[in-house]
């Protein structure tokens, strides 16, 4: 299946990339912290994993890291883990829908992944064949459905919209087809606090007009999460 992102769209948002695990304080970070147990015996494979920031945390946790992601360069993510003394296996430079393994994983993840394609059932198929039953699946994605964010970047950024597919970022559409494929969902929510960046255009006056509509971060946060939370989130069980 083809994502609506470009190549070259992911070379420009990599082309910068230092690898370093998530901040401190990272929503997605805390979110892993949070709801994800210590063990010293599991494994996880994240897909789409480049450049590794929230693998690392995984790392931090006591899991056997491995990855697949289409991006060059995915197998250097080795070298990295090895650095910080992370236990790790695999690192695949594949396409995730022409990816095959014989190895089924103890928690399978994925970070801003999922809304990059049309067939939302398909994409979660992929991470599910690759899952133990029993294991646990963890979906982030950007709230862009929001009417808060996507007026914002249809206005500053509308590139970014071009590039996400808003069906796939519906917090009821990933829950419901994750139950009917057997799984039982043990987190379902928006993650998070409000917070606005550009993410392929950058420079000073871009700095500082984030700076000014992050400002109003405290007043929006009397509204719904569901308006300004900036991910959803999702952790399920493979039961079937």
């Amino acid at each position: 299946m083809q994502s609506v992102s470009t190549e070259e769209y992911w070379s420009n948002h990599w082309k910068e990339t230092v690898f370093e695990i998530a901040p401190r304080n990272h929503p997605i970070r805390l979110w892993i912290e949070k709801e994800i147990p210590d063990t010293i015996t599991a494994n996880c494979m994240e897909i789409g994993c480049y450049p590794g920031k929230f693998l690392a945390v995984f790392g931090e946790k006591g899991y056997e890291l491995n990855g697949v992601d289409s991006f060059h360069g995915t197998d250097s993510l080795s070298g990295w883990f090895k650095s910080r003394g992370y236990r790790y296996n695999h690192f695949y430079e594949a396409d995730i829908f022409d990816f095959k393994s014989q190895i089924k994983y103890d928690l399978v993840c994925s970070f801003g992944f999922i809304e990059h394609f049309n067939d939302l059932e398909e994409v979660l198929d992929k991470h599910l064949e690759l899952l133990k039953p029993g294991g646990k699946i963890i979906i982030d994605v950007p709230n862009l459905n929001s009417p808060i964010y996507y007026f914002l970047y249809k206005l500053f950024e509308p590139d970014v919209l071009k590039n996400h597919v808003l069906s796939s970022m519906n917090l009821k559409a990933i829950t419901s087809v994750m139950i009917a494929k057997g799984c039982r969902i043990d987190y379902s929510g928006y993650v998070g606090r409000f917070y606005f960046r550009f993410v392929t255009k950058q420079g000073v006056t871009r700095r500082c007009i984030s700076k000014v509509i992050n400002l109003f971060s405290l007043l929006l946060s009397l509204l719904p999460d569901s308006l300004y939370k900036r991910y959803i989130g999702v952790i399920a069980t493979k039961v079937s």
